[in-house]
């Protein structure tokens, strides 16, 4: 059956009008009639397509008059959108108002009265009979669309809501509904979506956002306690407290009789299991890799240790490479929402926890003050300044210099964000700067980039000659592609264009890690890598820290799952060790310069004053290296371009 609305209904329509045509033409015009009027097939094309409507929709003759004076301006707009299914041209003005008549006595003879210009056969027929016939015509209109409408779906709601539906609910969907309203009601999340494969569960794909909204929330970043406790260097006694306090409720999660070595070798059974899937997934052998990622979920925990936390991404990354959704999955992480209150809690949470961050931001913070000790202007290009939070102690410390403050200008770049305001969280970094320069009385100029780091050019720096410049990124370059997808890549073109501009010295801070083409061996060196933050923060934190759950959702998750779910220019995460960078920057051109031995010792004694003893911080080839445990996680050193 054909209903109105479906493509197939006005086609039928066409053939049908134009069936009756030929059958007129043929059957109810005699031969005289054709020679007298041999191209009137447009004034015989309309009455047999509403005859043609009538039938179909209704399948019964109605015959019910309507009032004498009906309006024909009514009539007009029904009669429009048949004319657009016949490729008609409709009148254009009252005047030229098409008006149809039908003379019921006669079947075989057919008058009619096209553009006001009347027929021979039209002589005589009343102007009363008109009207009644035109009322009949709008009549059956009218009831053909209602009697369409019949065939339409009357729900207008195809959304289900589970608190009016009466489906049951099972008390594990009644907990995940009731978690999701709650977080939807702290507006951590816009809305809940449809998870498409279990690789979801464990990455909180269904907090995921619309790719239209920003992905960081619009609220604006505001100087307060909070702020300054954690950003300023006189928040170092908070600090120690703050230490003090996440140990000792460490400690207390710890059960005295919790077996040791039970829990090792469970470690190191999902370790195994991890690689061997890993084999199984890059040789294609789906039917053992599914058996394996069934067994990992069994054993893998994203509230457990820190073993089993590491397995859920890395099982989900593994899920969604076998699948082929990783570039899918990994937009959806990363464009979840997330606020600068959530990051600072975050911030604040790794740098009591760990000294990692907060020596590479100490460290930067006082070569800058060493190098601009007598400069009146400076200008800072901060390649990855995120959400700037290394910079209010830089501020601070420049308000203690003897005389008037420096000149400050910082020039802040970052990639755009997804949504309709890309630039939105960089310039809230600039007021909240400003706002820090302004309490402390240091003059200050911020200057946002927001684009892709291949697309940065001279002029977009702004530089002055006047001023000393310091080209600064830390632990950032992880994320440019490298020479293995292009020969100019994007780090190439911006170490030649810090090369042009020729700064005092550029500040270089990287995550030490290990790349490979091969799956395989990169799964391991992901593995061996990670595990140590895992291990850290699972050492030091409490396991349902809110904190420490946000920075592995949401800061841990997405490089993790891109190196293992994603291939080619879908995976923007490309890290490399210190020597390698080494070599890659003194190929560009660059000079490495000697660390300066009272900054290092200041590193060196914050690391000591009240941290965990398994933290080091430690010199090596002009490279202040630090890590947990023996493995180096971040690496710093200082360059300069070479004179010609």
């Amino acid at each position: 059956m054909v209903l109105p609305g479906d493509d197939n209904f006005f086609s039928l329509i066409h053939d049908e009008a134009r069936t009756s045509i030929d059958n007129i033409n043929h059957t109810n015009i005699s031969q005289g009639e054709h020679e007298k009027y041999p191209n009137n097939e447009n004034e015989l094309t309309l009455y047999p397509t509403l005859d043609c409507i009538n039938r179909i929709l209704l399948e019964e003759d109605i015959d019910v008059q309507l009032s004498e004076n009906q309006d024909l301006a009514a009539l007009s707009d029904m009669e429009k959108p048949f004319y657009d299914i016949l490729g008609e041209k409709y009148p254009p003005s009252q005047d030229t108002q098409l008006v149809l008549s039908r003379k019921k006595s006669n079947h075989n003879s057919n008058t009619f009265i096209l553009n006001n210009e009347i027929t021979p056969s039209s002589i005589g027929t009343s102007s009363m009979q008109d009207s009644r016939s035109e009322s009949v015509l709008a009549n059956e209109f009218l009831r053909g669309v209602e009697e369409g409408k019949k065939f339409l779906p009357t729900i207008n709601n195809l959304t289900i809501d589970f608190q009016v539906s009466k489906l049951p609910l099972d008390t594990a969907q009644k907990k995940k509904l009731s978690e999701l309203e709650e977080e939807n009601a702290q507006g951590l999340v816009d809305r809940p979506k449809t998870r498409k494969s279990s690789s979801a569960a464990d990455l909180n794909i269904s907090e995921g956002r619309n790719n239209k909204l920003s992905m960081i929330s619009t609220e604006e970043i505001t100087r307060d306690e909070m702020f300054d406790k954690i950003l300023l260097y006189d928040g170092d006694e908070y600090a120690r407290e703050e230490i003090a306090r996440m140990r000792g409720i460490r400690k207390c999660e710890a059960k005295p009789h919790c077996n040791q070595k039970k829990n090792l070798e469970d470690d190191i059974n999902l370790e195994f299991l991890l690689v061997q899937c890993s084999n199984a997934v890059a040789l294609g052998d789906r039917k053992i890799a599914e058996e394996l990622i069934k067994e990992l979920r069994k054993q893998a925990s994203p509230i457990g240790s820190g073993t089993q936390r590491l397995a859920c991404i890395l099982t989900d990354g593994l899920q969604a490479r076998m699948d082929g959704t990783g570039r899918e999955t990994y937009r959806r992480l990363v464009n979840r929402q997330i606020s600068t209150r959530e990051i600072l809690k975050v911030y604040h949470m790794y740098i009591t926890a760990c000294p990692l961050l907060k020596i590479s931001y100490c460290f930067a913070n006082d070569y800058i003050c060493k190098v601009t000790e007598n400069a009146s202007r400076i200008h800072i290009i901060d390649l990855g300044i995120n959400f700037g939070f290394q910079w209010p102690p830089l501020i601070q410390a420049l308000a203690k210099r003897k005389g008037d403050a420096p000149k400050l200008r910082i020039t802040g770049i970052d990639l755009p964000q997804p949504g309709f305001r890309p630039t939105e969280r960089i310039k809230q970094t600039g007021l909240m700067l400003k706002e820090y320069a302004k309490s402390f009385g240091v003059p200050f100029e911020y200057y946002s980039v927001a684009t892709l780091w291949e697309s940065i050019s001279i002029e977009d720096l702004k530089v002055d000659d006047e001023e000393v410049l310091i080209v600064t990124s830390l632990h950032r370059f992880k994320q440019d592609r490298d020479e293995t997808l292009a020969k100019d890549s994007s780090r190439s073109h911006v170490l030649n264009l810090i090369m042009q501009i020729k700064p005092k010295i550029f500040i270089l801070g990287i995550f030490n890690g290990s790349f490979s083409p091969l799956f395989t061996r990169r799964f391991r060196k992901v593995l061996l890598q990670y595990s140590m933050l895992f291990d850290m923060f699972d050492t030091l934190v409490p396991r349902d820290d809110e904190g420490r759950q946000l920075m592995e959702r949401a800061l841990l998750a997405p490089p993790i799952f891109n190196l293992v779910a994603c291939e080619g220019c879908d995976q923007v995460e490309r890290p490399d060790t210190y020597k390698g960078w080494h070599d890659r920057i003194s190929q560009a051109g660059f000079k490495q310069l000697p660390l300066y031995q009272d900054i290092v010792k200041n590193c060196n004694a914050k690391v000591k004053s009240g941290y965990h003893k398994s933290f080091f911080v430690e010199e090596e080839s002009d490279w202040l290296i630090q890590g947990w445990k023996g493995r180096i996680n971040y690496a710093l050193s200082v360059w300069k371009a070479k004179l010609e």
